[in-house]
């Protein structure tokens, strides 16, 4: 893991300045100049995914992707109960000598990532809006904090519902979601032939 931030703010230019920057400081980092960035933005009512492409079109950033996975193809990532599901069964984080070890009932593909110690932090770690260490603790709290949250039916036909969230006593779970998706877009951009044209040779 190259670089996280957390940003809360009610101006979208903050996020599209933050996007900005950390395709920059990405890309300073020694063998990353002439890197492909994935953008793997999630697709919501606001339309927020269009506008951050927008944005760094208009800041001239060039060898970029954005993932078309909405509905109906368009550009975004719909975050579903069942994309949730398969997104936290792949990944828990192997931080820097203590790596964390959530509760066994939660998601898979994050959490096999981190048993096996696929996910690290790289030397040159870091974060535009805060400390590294500040990021790591506030990464390490959030995945610690993320669990299923199982409701019995409401009726005698329904159905048990499984929420999978981090987001107790008001808390958030940002960069635990944000880790999930970089594993499960990962694994999409490598395996669907759509993006074939974007592969490093």
């Amino acid at each position: 893991m190259l670089q996280a931030d957390l940003l809360r703010t009610k101006d979208v230019r903050a996020t599209h300045e933050l996007v900005i920057r950390v395709i920059a400081g990405v890309r300073a980092m020694p063998g990353m100049e002439n890197a492909t960035c994935v953008l793997q933005l999630e697709s919501n009512l606001a339309f927020e995914c269009q506008h951050i492409v927008h944005a760094i079109q208009r800041a001239g950033v060039t060898k970029w992707v954005a993932l078309s996975e909405g509905q109906g193809g368009t550009i975004g990532w719909l975050t579903t109960n069942e994309r949730k599901e398969a997104m936290w069964c792949a990944a828990r984080p192997a931080l820097p000598r203590r790596p964390l070890t959530p509760p066994c009932a939660r998601s898979f593909q994050l959490r096999d990532c981190l048993r096996v110690g696929n996910i690290s932090l790289a030397k040159g770690f870091f974060s535009v809006k805060q400390e590294p260490a500040e990021t790591i603790r506030a990464m390490r709290d959030e995945l610690c904090r993320f669990s299923i949250i199982t409701e019995p039916p409401k009726t005698l036909f329904g159905k048990v519902r499984k929420t999978y969230s981090g987001k107790m006593g008001g808390l958030n779970d940002d960069l635990a979601i944000v880790m999930q998706l970089a594993i499960t877009g990962l694994r999409c951009f490598y395996s669907n032939p759509k993006y074939n044209n974007f592969h490093e040779n």
